[in-house]
């Protein structure tokens, strides 16, 4: 892993905060997915809030997108194995490989498989490129970063909004912090009508990767944005549109956005062993009451449910909700 992620692992130079989902009305936009410790570039062109049955999203356009850490691959629709319109850039640490100073974009695989939840989707390469680390001696491979076009980013969250979604809402939005109505309704968390992208971000090329951080109870995402030109972190501005960011890349503690809750009582986002059923997705939610209600504490049985009921088209559970919390927390949440 390159040493810049865990730089912001820790310490004053993150916010205090990629489970992605696409909206209707913008299905003409390649959606792009994403994982920890992977960097993508693009221009900053709009932002955009999402309103469906499952809740308030919001979305972040990008023009000239560019692939700067990672494997970025599109995944191919299970009938017709041709690409989807998803793209999801993964981190090295996601691959077949071995994670050495000799790592090369040559090792990326050329189809890879992801399995979530008894259901397998494929996808195929689209380009890869390791970033080079000064301080591990590693050189970019290939020299520069690597285009793949326009993509528009949704975060989301279950019950409540994600750690990623509110920090990036607040940081690139002009309301800053005021665009946050409720911090614990997925569908009424944002103001909708006055989500714009900052005057003073438009058209700025940025760094976007997000890191796992350590809550008292469970793992979060926190985004990281950086300004390709200055170098600096973009950070949560007070409203109308101000930005704030320190030298280096690295926010200033007494610029640090004030949390608006803790770690523990975010919306998860990757490992959530033992959070109870009230943060996680309502679906998953009512499949723990279900097997509840039932009695079922035989795991084999219990899997073999949610399996079935995540691959049913029509129903609202589905496999990225059950990816997103897990399931040995699923289990341990209704066997406990």
């Amino acid at each position: 892993m390159n040493s810049k992620y865990s730089s912001y692992q820790t310490g004053t130079g993150n916010t205090n905060s990629t489970t992605s989902s696409g909206d209707d009305g913008y299905e003409r936009d390649t959606q792009l997915k994403w994982k920890p410790n992977a960097t993508f570039r693009g221009v900053l062109d709009a932002v955009h809030a999402g309103d469906n049955q499952w809740g308030q999203s919001i979305g972040v356009k990008f023009t000239d997108g560019k692939l700067v850490d990672g494997v970025l691959m599109e995944r191919l629709d299970r009938d017709t194995n041709e690409p989807d319109g998803t793209i999801k850039l993964f981190a090295w640490e996601n691959m077949p490989v071995i994670l050495d100073e000799s790592l090369s974009a040559d090792d990326a695989p050329d189809v890879f498989t992801e399995e979530i939840v008894g259901k397998t989707y494929r996808y195929q390469l689209v380009g890869a490129r390791v970033e080079g680390d000064e301080g591990a001696g590693i050189e970019s491979d290939p020299a520069e970063p690597i285009d793949f076009g326009d993509f528009i980013v949704w975060e989301d969250g279950g019950k409540k909004p994600s750690s990623t979604a509110k920090v990036l809402a607040q940081m690139l939005t002009t309301p800053g912090r005021d665009v946050i109505v409720d911090k614990n309704d997925i569908n009424n968390w944002l103001d909708v009508q006055n989500v714009e992208l900052r005057e003073d971000l438009i058209g700025r090329e940025v760094d976007v990767f997000k890191v796992v951080k350590q809550g008292d109870k469970h793992k979060f995402h926190s985004p990281v944005v950086i300004d390709v030109k200055t170098g600096k972190q973009v950070m949560i501005g007070n409203g109308g549109g101000s930005s704030s960011a320190a030298e280096g890349g690295q926010q200033s503690a007494s610029r640090s956005p004030a949390p608006e809750e803790s770690p523990a009582s975010a919306t998860p986002e990757s490992d959530t062993s033992g959070a109870p059923s009230s943060e996680i997705p309502e679906p998953v939610s009512d499949f723990v009451e279900f097997c509840r209600d039932f009695g079922l504490t035989d795991e084999s049985q219990i899997l073999e449910n949610l399996n079935d009921m995540a691959e049913e088209a029509d129903n609202s559970l589905t496999p990225e909700m059950v990816e997103e919390v897990g399931t040995d927390a699923i289990v341990e949440a209704i066997v406990n």
